[in-house]
């Protein structure tokens, strides 16, 4: 499976979410994706900020040979990658720019991750958490679905069980078009992609297979 492959994974028309087996799961998914965009934009909503220190120390450069791209948002090669960090308050403001910034020159759209989210509004009452959640998803999914841009939602299977957290999680599940979970395994140093749910009945219950470069490891 080449790194190609994952973009045609995710569906154009919906949301979709990629549940990780742990936090190397998830970056090894996001960066082999972010890798396999050869033009355009990326929007990225970094809600707990480990793919901007990926990004800002070189590693996932190096690791998934990205080469010329600047993933820092500078254009270089023809692709440009615009992250978006909130910070604690001002989550509403970043959204709306991020989501008005979505043209149709962006190629994806991802947003990293919910638990993430919740951590950014500790001691608020979670049923308004969890409606805030689902209208902002729901707001990024519009606007990349109005362009048929892949919308990406990112989560770690742990948090998806987790009460009183689960209105969110069963949301997800419901809506999103495609479900994808990743594991990567240390012995074949390779990410392993489980299509749970899609809309093309081909890819349903499908297992994908991508090697990845040695050295993997969490910041």
């Amino acid at each position: 499976m080449v790194r190609e492959m994952l973009l045609d994974l995710l569906d154009g028309k919906g949301i979709n979410l990629m549940v990780a087996e742990d936090a190397l799961a998830r970056i090894c998914f996001v960066s082999s994706l972010v890798g396999s965009i050869e033009h355009g934009r990326i929007v990225y909503i970094d809600l707990d900020t480990v793919f901007t220190a990926y990004t800002r120390h070189g590693m996932m450069m190096g690791m998934m040979r990205i080469g010329s791209r600047d993933v820092r948002g500078k254009e270089n090669g023809g692709v440009r990658m615009d992250i978006f960090i909130p910070d604690k308050g001002r989550l509403e403001h970043l959204l709306a720019h991020a989501s008005s910034s979505i043209d149709d020159d962006t190629g994806l759209v991802v947003l990293d991750s919910i638990h993430g989210f919740y951590h950014l509004y500790d001691g608020v009452n979670i049923t308004s958490l969890n409606q805030l959640l689902t209208s902002y998803i729901s707001l990024l999914g519009i606007h990349a679905g109005r362009y048929s841009i892949p919308f990406l939602v990112t989560s770690i299977r742990k948090r998806m069980v987790e009460e009183p957290r689960a209105y969110g999680s069963r949301y997800l599940w419901s809506k999103s078009s495609a479900i994808l979970s990743a594991r990567y395994s240390h012995r074949d140093q390779m990410l392993l992609v489980h299509v749970l749910k899609h809309r093309i009945d081909t890819l349903r219950d499908t297992v994908q297979g991508l090697k990845v470069a040695d050295g993997w490891s969490t910041p």
